[in-house]
This record gives C-alpha cells, structure tokens and sequence, in this order.
C-alpha cells in the first residue's frame, strides 16, 4: 500500500486523486505545513514539503515524480503511453508543476512575509497579475484544442490544474477564470476520484463556481 504525506486542499491532493484515478489504496498521514514537522518525516523530505509518497519503502519527494511513477506503474490513460499524445500531456503536466505552481508559491511567500507596507503591496500585484496571465494562456489554449489540455481526453494536467486552481481562495487578490476553463473545472471536479479526494480532506471545491 502507498502511504501519502499531505496537507488538505495542496498540490498533494493531487497525488491523493491521482491514486484514486488508478484505484489504489492509499494510507495518509496529515502534515501540518503551519507546525513543527516530525523526526520521522524530516528523514523522508528534509525539506518538510508535501507530498511525499512511499512505495513500497522507496520515498518520492516530487510531486511530478509521484504522478508519473502512479500512473505508470498503472498504466492509466491520465498518462498516454503513444507519442504524440505522452509528450503532450507531459508538456501540460509540466506547465502545471513548474510554471503555474510556483507562481503561486510567490504570492503565498509574499502574503506570509515582510511588513504589510507599500513595496510588499507592489510586488503582490505583480504576482497576481503574472498567475491571471497564466490563467488567459489557459484558457486561449482550451478555446483553440479543448475541452481539456490535450483535446478530448482528460490527463494528469487537467487534474493538477483543478487542484492548483482551488487555492484562489487564499490570494489576497483577484484572480479570474475564462468560461472554458471554468467548464474544465467542472468536469473534473465532479470525477467519482475528485469527489473522494474532496470528502476525505475534507476540502470545499469552489474553483468551478
């Protein structure tokens, strides 16, 4: 059985539903991200990040990583195994991780450190307004090859990006959604694996709203 440190709502939900998707049983142990982290944790990610996934004794510290490994251990459609359709949804799926991820990761920085003062208001707006760029490359992209980022069929890209998208509710700002990528929201935040990652942290999905 895998075992899943998470924290509820964060990009390791993703993994929790990618696990789902594939019908894996899953152990979680909950990570406070706002605590102290344990011993024992800090030995699997010194970093004290989730996720981290074990599998069969083997710790993976990267969320790209764990997908990939999940789904093709699995050997689930969320990851074509052809080509060009593999490089696609790799491509998607790495947007999601490396560039959208950490653009929220800056606003989540700023929102937590320095003084509430006129340069940490000017670096925020910045922040917010490359995510909201990001958002309108989305949602051009699904207007153009839709319904999901690689046409027709749902991949791991389409379930990060819901994932990462849930987070809105934490940015001290506006951040906005085109009408395709909302429908995109809502197709895959109403998946039986969604829904049960939802019930299970215990997470209001208002992405799709």
């Amino acid at each position: 059985m895998y075992t899943l440190y998470y924290s509820p709502g964060s990009c390791s939900m993703a993994i929790h539903i990618m696990l789902n998707e594939c019908g894996q049983p899953v152990k979680l142990e909950k990570v406070d991200l706002a605590g102290a982290r344990s011993p024992e944790f800090l030995k699997l990610n010194p970093r004290g990040a989730v996720p981290v996934l074990v599998d069969d004794g083997m710790p993976i510290r990267e969320g790209a990583a764990q997908i990939i490994h999940i789904l093709e251990k699995h050997e689930s459609p969320l990851l074509p195994a052809s080509e060009p359709a593999r490089t696609k949804a790799l491509q998607a799926l790495m947007f999601c991780n490396a560039t959208l991820h950490p653009a929220y990761a800056r606003i989540f920085f700023l929102k937590r450190n320095g003084p509430d003062d006129a340069t940490k208001k000017a670096l925020m707006d910045v922040a917010i307004k490359m995510v909201n760029k990001m958002w309108g490359e989305v949602e051009e992209h699904l207007a153009a090859h839709g319904p999901y980022f690689c046409g027709k069929d749902v991949t791991a890209a389409d379930i990060l990006v819901s994932v990462i998208a849930n987070w809105n509710k934490n940015v001290p700002g506006e951040i906005t959604f085109g009408p395709k990528t909302k429908e995109l929201f809502k197709a895959i935040s109403a998946r039986p694996a969604f829904k049960k990652a939802l019930e299970t942290e215990t997470v209001e999905y208002r992405a799709a709203a």
